[in-house]
């Protein structure tokens, strides 16, 4: 399986930190690096040494985690394809009920559980960049991508199947701009 590169802004605060960890440990297939000064060039060149299709970037505003960028690599050299505007962001282990994703051997995600409009739209970025595995029903030892919620934003939650406990960040997506298409999603 390809590789996604997850790391953060320059100078991240603790908090963007502890995103990109939660985020990386519910990933199964994915690789946090620490930034530092690297460019996005060098960030390319660096997913294309370790085999990855692409990177994720946790950008962040006054210490707190406020967008995703994903960089599609093609030989060592990004292309930037669109950004997740967050909104309200929890930590793992800001979440009652919470558990680490230990054992778990995939992503997935059901495409029956989500609901039409702006959250169906956001779960399709999001297949684009997490790559989860498509299924018709999550069991055994994975992690479940869910996308809930409606216009103002859509949800997002990492289920692990095993236990239905949450075992990552929990974070909603209040807008999506494609740099390819030059949109804005709403």
């Amino acid at each position: 399986m390809s590789r996604l590169l997850i790391t953060t802004s320059r100078e991240p605060s603790r908090r963007t930190r502890s995103f990109v960890k939660d985020l990386s440990r519910v990933l199964p297939h994915s690789v946090r690096v620490t930034r530092g000064k690297a460019t996005y060039g060098e960030l390319a060149v660096k997913a294309s040494s370790l085999g990855a299709y692409g990177v994720l970037v946790a950008m962040e505003k006054r210490g707190n985690p406020s967008a995703l960028s994903f960089l599609r690599v093609e030989g060592s050299r990004p292309r930037r394809e669109f950004l997740l505007k967050l909104g309200r962001v929890s930590l793992l282990g800001e979440l009652p009920g919470s558990q680490l994703p230990l054992g778990m051997l995939e992503l997935v995600i059901v495409p029956g559980t989500l609901p039409r409009g702006f959250p169906e739209t956001v779960a399709a970025y999001l297949l684009e960049c997490l790559r989860p595995r498509v299924v018709e029903r999550s069991e055994g030892r994975v992690v479940e991508l869910r996308v809930l919620g409606g216009e103002e934003g859509a949800l997002v939650t990492f289920i692990c199947a095993t236990s239905e406990r949450e075992c990552g960040p929990r974070f909603t997506v209040v807008r999506v701009v494609d740099y390819l298409r030059q949109v804005k999603i709403p």
